[in-house]
């Protein structure tokens, strides 16, 4: 184990804003300054917490970002051990639940984090002894939300010692109903959820009404922001300045893409899991990547050390119409972000978050590499990015100069009034560099979604399809026709379907399939004149259908773009959207 040396915090405090203040300069004095400084840390004790965490995201960066094979053993090196800092930090404040350092998702620290039920099945897979209920923090009404619970997931006889027993103890209970010594309480409540035979939904929704405070303790695991990574064939040194935005957004997506190459499965599934873990330990969700399709993983690499994984979801949760897809976005092995493209038919609704030990760096190509994917591989010409990303609500957002970095990669305000103000401060800047918008006027400018077109002519009025509308025709539909039965609706929705596009060998069909059919249906069957179409035409949307559950919802997405009949009548249908009040 290394011994480290105490030195003053101001030194190590100097020391660390030195190698923050080069870790973005790519030359081989920088380099030289970089090695040294890392040289005189490496055995220097740091006891203080938000500098040991400072440390630790600029060794994840120069892991990123390595000069040369030099840096990168170096850096890795340093993280390897970096447990060993936070096993002295836990002695030196007498506190091995390291509360400095709590969430930090740094090796031999605690995540906790209230986990969803598919994130919870997830971890205990792989880290059974690790995850548990923290019971101290719980409130009085809690438990009480759990043995409110219990009684759909136990054994009929069961519900006699709930009810019957004034002096039940949900903790007692669990230790009794567990089929092995060492199994936690918490492998055994999620045991319970996943079993029951309440549908996937139900599940998931009664498990999160619990809240249930759960403590994951990281050790010296792979899953740590510490050690993380995924494999990787070969490592991009920086040899020169990092890369900034492109000029014209447009021009870039012209250009050739790298391929979209399809995983294994168990590739897929590997992909997943660290996806799922990245997310965890920072503790946050993607519902896209918790219900991750394993089955359907690309990997799209477009140079310099970067990987873009993303992934379509489980056909058990898929929307009818729309179709999402989680990313993983990952420098040199090393996750650096994530993201979600949501595509319906040549829209795709972007959010991509860079985590911010990496947004010094190439976060400009990633971003203009993301939407370059969904452009080539995808069919997307519509880029719309929501008001949440620009800092709606959020002022993290605001601080990074997200509105900006859209603005000038040819992004504008979907509301007419957002956009004109924009315009009048974009003249400003324009006319003074030096000039820069107050935090006030960046929120009043946060206020739109944002968008950008391919085709620079549909840039001047555009107005997004109402995916709102199109689901009230459903709600109207199961209630004009079917007085609110929406069993009824769906069932007799489904045969008239099989009849109008003399839809055959139905056994045949996959389970998602049939999801897919059965889900899509209330709404197809609204189209206007469905029953005149051709078999031509008919035919393509059956297939559509099937797409939508099948292993493979790529196949949905560009399918859906052939067909120009189905394009119309959606559009149609959608056409009462609200005019914007300005």
């Amino acid at each position: 184990m290394t011994r480290y040396i105490k030195i003053p915090k101001s030194k190590i405090v100097s020391q660390l804003k030195k190698l923050d203040d080069i870790k973005t300069k790519f030359d081989n004095q920088s380099a030289r300054k970089r090695y040294k400084l890392i040289n005189q840390l490496q055995n220097k004790m740091i006891s203080n917490s938000a500098l040991l965490i400072d440390y630790h995201d600029l060794l994840c960066f120069m892991r990123a970002y390595p000069d040369n094979s030099t840096i990168y053993k170096l850096a890795q090196k340093e993280l390897k051990k970096f447990i060993n800092r936070i096993d002295l930090y836990k002695q030196r404040v007498r506190n091995n639940k390291a509360t400095g350092l709590l969430n930090s998702g740094i090796s031999g620290t605690i995540v906790e984090h209230p986990y969803s039920l598919g994130v919870c099945e997830k971890l205990l897979e792989k880290y059974p002894g690790y995850l548990f209920v923290d019971w101290e923090t719980l409130i009085d009404e809690v438990p009480d939300t759990i043995l409110a619970t219990l009684p759909l997931l136990v054994a009929w006889h069961e519900n006699d010692v709930i009810d019957n027993d004034n002096y039940f103890d949900v903790t007692v209970w669990l230790k009794r109903a567990t089929s092995r010594s060492n199994q936690s309480d918490l492998a055994v409540l999620i045991n319970l959820f996943t079993k029951s035979k309440l549908r996937h939904d139900v599940k998931n929704q009664l498990f999160e009404q619990i809240n249930l405070p759960i403590s994951w303790q990281l050790s010296n695991s792979t899953p740590s922001r510490t050690l993380t990574k995924v494999d990787t064939n070969k490592i991009y040194y920086q040899k020169g300045p990092l890369l900034k935005r492109s000029p014209d957004l447009r021009t870039e997506l012209k250009k050739p893409a790298a391929s979209l190459v399809k995983m294994s499965a168990s590739q897929g599934k590997e992909i997943v899991q660290i996806a799922n873990e990245v997310l965890a330990v920072r503790y946050r969700e993607l519902h896209p990547i918790t219900n991750a399709n394993p089955f359907e993983v690309y990997k799209y690499e477009p140079g310099r050390g970067i990987q873009i994984y993303i992934m379509g979801t489980d056909s058990e949760i898929r929307l009818p119409l729309e179709t999402n897809f989680g990313a993983l976005l990952v420098r040199n092995g090393l996750p650096i972000g994530y993201g979600v493209g949501a595509i319906f038919l040549d829209r795709v609704e972007i959010a991509i978050n860079i985590f911010p030990a990496f947004r010094n760096g190439e976060s400009a190509f990633i971003i203009e590499q993301f939407f370059k994917m969904f452009y080539r591989h995808l069919g997307s010409r519509l880029f719309l990015v929501r008001s949440y990303q620009m800092g709606d609500g959020d002022d993290e957002p605001i601080f990074s100069g997200a509105f900006w970095f859209y603005y000038k990669l040819g992004f504008r305000a979907v509301r007419k009034k957002i956009r004109r103000m924009a315009e009048k401060e974009y003249d400003k800047i324009k006319q003074n560099p030096k000039y820069r918008s107050s935090i006030k006027t960046l929120r009043r400018l946060a206020k739109s979604d944002v968008f950008m077109h391919f085709d620079h002519e549909k840039m001047r009025d555009w107005k997004e399809l109402s995916l709102v509308n199109l689901g009230n025709i459903v709600t109207d539909y199961i209630n004009q026709k079917h007085n609110g039965n929406r069993d009824e609706a769906s069932k007799k929705s489904v045969m008239i379907l099989i009849k109008v596009l003399n839809i055959k060998r139905l056994n045949l069909w996959s389970k998602g399939e049939l999801n897919a059919l059965e889900r899509m249906a209330p709404f197809i069957v609204n189209i206007p004149n469905l029953s005149k179409w051709d078999k031509k035409d008919k035919d393509l949307l059956i297939d559509i259908i099937r797409a939508k559950g099948s292993k493979n919802e790529k196949k949905y997405v560009l399918l859906s773009l052939k067909h120009k009949l189905f394009i119309e009548s959606i559009n149609k249908m959608a056409k009462d959207i609200e005019t914007e009040e300005e």
